[in-house]
């Protein structure tokens, strides 16, 4: 019986996909990202705006828990400004993104999908980084890039 139950729950691992599963609420979110996309696009150069992976590893460590991801993410999507701003860095080199003219409901699920969903790191963003960073001659910049390159993609 032991064996049934452990090679059951080993078909169940193994065929159970990513091991996770969303929300119905980023479910729908997940259809609408490709808006948000567009910008946030890791492979994109020169980049627009910061990879999903770095935004939304900043708003959790901003925020004391899910809901206050949800709120404050929405909050700025909403209206951006300097003072709601997390990420002083793509704020820098990429200034302030335009408000997102989203209603409440649509941009509540897409930003569920943002907290829910698990995004590989920008190896291609921070590839891309290095060798900007060299070219304008910033070697902090190349070699801070060039240490999450090394810690998340290799």
């Amino acid at each position: 019986m032991k064996i049934l139950n452990a090679t059951l729950l080993l078909v169940a691992l193994l065929t159970s996909g990513s091991g996770y599963a969303l929300s119905p609420a980023a479910e729908e979110g997940k259809a609408l990202y490709p808006a948000c996309h567009v910008c946030h696009n890791p492979s994109q150069d020169p980049p627009l705006g910061p990879p999903m992976w770095g935004v939304k590893r900043r708003y959790q460590r901003a925020s004391m828990n899910e809901e206050e991801f949800v709120q404050r993410m929405m909050s700025f999507v909403k209206a951006p400004s300097e003072e709601k701003a997390i990420h002083d860095e793509a704020l820098s080199q990429l200034g302030l993104m335009p408000a997102m003219p989203f209603d409440d409901e649509t941009l509540f699920k897409i930003v569920n999908y943002i907290l829910e969903e698990r995004f590989a790191p920008p190896c291609d963003h921070w590839e891309i980084a290095i060798k900007r960073a060299q070219t304008r001659g910033d070697m902090d910049h190349a070699q801070k890039d060039l240490r999450q390159f090394k810690r998340f993609c290799q």
